[in-house]
Parts: structure tokens; C-alpha cells; sequence
């Protein structure tokens, strides 16, 4: 193997032993909403059923993940008793390890021989805290995560190959729809799938997608239709526009100076930016252990250089269709969790969670890498370091 294999390859298995680890030791029943979570699983897998409104708070989430996990907690009544929901918890280590493989042959796909941005793209996901956090849940988020990686993988090399064959196109549409029945935050991908078919003008290929999608996701969505009104996310709202259910603090407050001084709730209730950043870096609700304070200062760097090389990404990928699908996803992830944060607003501001943009992680990674692959030599070999810096004094927090 050469030397940026063997590197992918270390810091894979350190994902491997960090994610391993937090699997063992996180409790099975503790994260976001596991409860609803492993009862979902377990109605599912044991009596073939999908919760129903008023009965379940999960009724409107679709059931890809439960299955799987449901079947790994079956095998785990057999060989963990104790604690059979582990093994829905080893689903998503297995996952996580697939989504780093899955990244690292997508930046070699769009961005052949640039070693530095390919190798930043994986280290950035390989210790980002969201990931690892949310991964060593029993959570259907990095399963929809590695779906989405999956896609952009398929469709970067139908573009960048001009390889149109019907088959491959179909591929991509599984997975899309794939996705859509794990999470329905699946859909920003789609809509960046389809806008870098569209761009690039491939029609037939992109039809072909579309329809493997629909077949894939028609079951549920029509089920949804008819059982709720709502194909999508069958959840009441506010009975107004949605422009007057959000106060200008929650899009333009920054949470200073709590979000680098007690970076957790209840500090900057209901500010997105403060609440979105310490989610990423840190832990705001209170699901890990760790020093938070230190977590936020020490995602400060990345998250520059992630943001400055998604809008280079950006700029330079529009006539790129083979980049555009991942440089179009981060944008329309924020669009979409900020829509649905804004549609439903709750007291405690609960919504702002992180994970729900977890699908765009892989595209964020590939933007951080672009970044760190545009510094000048010496200064870009300086912030490696810094980096690199950087995630071991992070290690402790990452560790569960």
C-alpha cells in the first residue's frame, strides 16, 4: 500500500477504536429519544407493526433503520441477553466505519491525486464529535448518513465517468430512496442529486433515477398520504406564517460569550447558531460527558474552514456537475433544518439538533478537505498540525 492509503487507513482504525469503544460503554438506553427508538424496533421487528399517531412519538419516522436494528436486537437476545439492544448500538459502529470508507473513495472519485484534501476530508469526519456522538447511539441518523454517502459516491462517478448505463442510474435512485426510508432529511440529498443531473443535462439517466426512487419510497410515502394527510413529516404546527414563529434572535443570535464559556442548555434557549455549533462540537443537551467549554473553542478553526471551503466548493462546482451534488448539499441542509426548525418551534428549542443534518456530514468533510488542500504549503503543513493538535486534546471528550 502507499503512504496516503496507509494513513486513510490509521485514521480509519482509530475510528474504528474510538467508535468501538463509545458503542461498549454508552449505554444502550441513554441518547436522543432511544426510548421511542428501541420500542419503534421492537413493535416492528417482534409483532410486524409501525407505531401509529397517539400511540408513539416516532409514528411518522420511516421504518429502514428499525428493521435492521430490530433484527440485531433479536440476535442479541440470543447472544447478549443482558442487554440485547447493544447490538443495534454495533449496527451503527459497523455503520460509521462504512460512511469513513464510503468518504474516502467519494474524495478520490471528485478529486483524484489532491491527497491533502482527500486525507483532511476523512480526518475531519473520522473525529468530528456529532458523528461519533450520535454513532454510538441506537439512532436511525448515521445509517441515513452512510446511504447519503453512498449516492454521492454513485452519482459522482455516473457524472464524472459519463458512465450512463441504466443499471448504475438505478443505483443511485436505490439508495436515495433507501435513505428516505431510514430518515426523510434524506431529501436534501435527492434534491442535490437530481440538480446535478439536471445541470449536467444527462435527462435519461436522471429520469431513471427518479423513477428508482419512487418505487423504492412510494409504500411509505403513499401510506403516510392517506393514514395522515402528510406523506412527509405528519406533525401538527402553528397556524401561522411561518416567517412570525421564530423571533429575530433565533436566526441572528450568537449566544456570546456562554457559547465558549457553558456551551449547554439552558444557555441561549432557542438561538440556532450558538445551539447548532455547540451540538456540533460539543454536547448542548447534555447526552455525553465531557469538557464542553474546550470542545468549543477547539471547533472554532475547523468550522472557519469548513464554511470557507464549502462556498469555494460551491463557486467552482457549478460548472462542475460531478462536484456539484456534494457541494450543493451542505447549503440545501441548512435550508431544510432551518425550515424545519422555524415550522416547529418548541419551548426548550429541542428541534436544534445537530443530527438531523448528519447526512451532511460526508459533504462537509469534503469541504473542510478543500479548504485545508487551498492553503499555501507552509501555512497549510502549520494548520495540519494545529488540527491534528487539536483532535487530541479533543480525545477524552470523544471517548465516552
Amino acid at each position: 500500500m502507499r503512504r496516503p492509503e496507509l494513513l486513510a487507513a490509521a485514521l480509519i482504525a482509530a475510528l474504528a477504536l474510538v467508535a468501538g469503544w463509545n458503542a461498549y460503554r454508552y449505554p444502550s438506553g441513554a441518547g436522543y429519544d432511544v426510548a421511542q427508538h428501541r420500542q419503534y424496533a421492537d413493535l416492528l421487528i417482534h409483532h410486524g407493526e409501525i407505531p401509529a399517531k397517539g400511540t408513539h412519538t416516532e409514528y411518522y419516522t420511516p421504518p429502514g433503520f428499525y428493521a435492521l436494528a430490530g433484527a440485531a436486537t433479536v440476535i442479541g437476545e440470543h447472544v447478549h441477553a443482558g442487554d440485547p439492544y447493544k447490538l443495534g448500538q454495533v449496527l451503527n459502529w459497523l455503520v460509521l466505519l462504512a460512511a469513513a470508507g464510503v468518504l474516502w473513495l467519494l474524495a478520490r472519485e471528485l478529486f483524484p491525486g489532491r491527497v491533502w484534501l482527500q486525507l483532511s476530508a476523512l480526518a475531519y469526519f473520522c473525529f468530528l464529535p456529532v458523528v461519533l456522538r450520535v454513532g454510538a447511539m441506537f439512532h436511525p441518523e448515521p445509517l441515513s448518513m452512510l446511504l447519503t454517502a453512498v449516492a454521492l459516491l454513485l452519482a459522482a462517478r455516473t457524472l464524472r465517468r459519463r458512465d450512463y448505463r441504466w443499471q448504475v442510474a438505478a443505483a443511485t435512485g436505490v439508495a436515495l430512496g433507501l435513505g428516505q426510508l431510514v430518515r426523510a432529511f434524506s431529501l436534501w440529498t435527492f434534491a442535490a442529486v437530481v440538480l446535478a443531473f439536471a445541470v449536467a443535462r444527462t435527462w435519461r439517466p436522471l429520469v431513471v433515477v427518479v423513477l428508482a426512487t419512487a418505487l423504492v419510497t412510494a409504500p411509505w410515502y403513499l401510506r403516510q398520504a392517506i393514514k395522515y394527510g402528510n406523506p412527509v413529516f405528519a406533525v401538527p404546527t402553528k397556524h401561522e406564517p411561518i416567517w412570525e414563529r421564530r423571533p429575530a434572535r433565533f436566526y441572528v443570535g450568537l449566544g456570546l460569550p456562554h457559547v465558549f464559556t457553558d456551551p449547554f442548555r439552558p444557555q441561549f434557549v432557542n438561538e440556532a447558531i450558538p445551539t447548532t455549533y455547540s451540538e456540533v462540537w460539543g454536547d448542548y443537551f447534555g447526552v455525553w460527558r465531557g469538557n464542553r467549554e474546550r470542545q468549543s473553542l477547539l471547533g472554532l478553526l475547523p468550522t472557519v474552514l469548513a464554511v470557507i471551503g464549502w462556498l469555494l466548493l460551491l463557486a467552482r462546482s457549478l460548472r462542475s456537475p460531478p462536484r456539484l451534488a456534494v457541494a450543493l448539499l451542505p447549503g440545501l441542509g441548512l435550508l431544510g433544518y432551518l425550515y424545519f426548525t422555524v415550522s416547529y418551534p418548541t419551548p426548550d428549542g429541542d428541534v436544534l439538533k445537530a443530527s438531523y443534518m448528519l447526512t451532511t456530514a460526508p459533504a462537509w468533510a469534503l469541504a473542510f478537505g478543500y479548504a485545508v488542500d487551498r492553503l499555501p504549503g507552509r501555512l497549510r503543513i502549520a494548520v495540519a498540525a494545529l488540527l491534528a493538535a487539536s483532535a487530541l486534546a479533543a480525545l477524552p471528550f470523544l471517548l465516552y
